[in-house]
């Protein structure tokens, strides 16, 4: 059960990627062979879409795989470097508790008014939890690298 929370993100992320590529494929098949056109599978593949993305930005604090200038932040050493590696974390969580807060009421709204998709007519909170999720996932994924890489090894010297 560990290893299977351990990469919880990149297994829905891989499991909807395969989803995704076998909808797209029925669809762009059918719509040339039989000229049915499947339109829900637009729908389906957008959602799936969603949550890959937002899945994906907290998969990527698991190895601080997010794309950024470390040209000079990767030359600071001692305690310049963890007062910077502690407040980069915090400005984060910052950031991702704000998300946390207005997704939340987001996911409330669409759950509240019962608002509908346009094809597939499913409730549009199921779409819309994957925000406040992600900035849940990403808080915590943030700060176990964090506190697991406390010790202020680069990036380069992880791998």
């Amino acid at each position: 059960m560990k290893k299977f929370w351990d990469n919880f993100e990149e297994i829905l992320c891989a499991f909807a990627l395969v989803i995704m590529a076998i909808i797209t494929f029925i669809n762009v098949f059918s719509r040339k062979v039989s000229f049915i056109n499947l339109s829900f599978t637009q729908e389906l593949v957008t959602t799936m879409f969603v949550w890959v993305c937002c899945l994906a930005a907290a998969a990527a604090f698991k190895t601080n795989s997010h794309m950024g200038f470390s040209y000079l932040t990767d030359k600071l050493t001692g305690p310049i470097k963890t007062t910077h590696t502690y407040v980069r974390a915090i400005l984060i969580t910052v950031n991702y508790l704000i998300w946390l807060y207005y997704g939340a009421e987001m996911v409330w709204r669409q759950a509240h008014y019962n608002m509908l998709t346009g094809v597939l007519e499913m409730p549009i909170w199921m779409i819309g939890i994957a925000i406040p999720l992600s900035a849940v996932l990403s808080i915590y994924r943030l700060w176990v690298y964090t506190y697991i890489n406390k010790d202020n090894t680069t990036q380069q010297e992880l791998m």
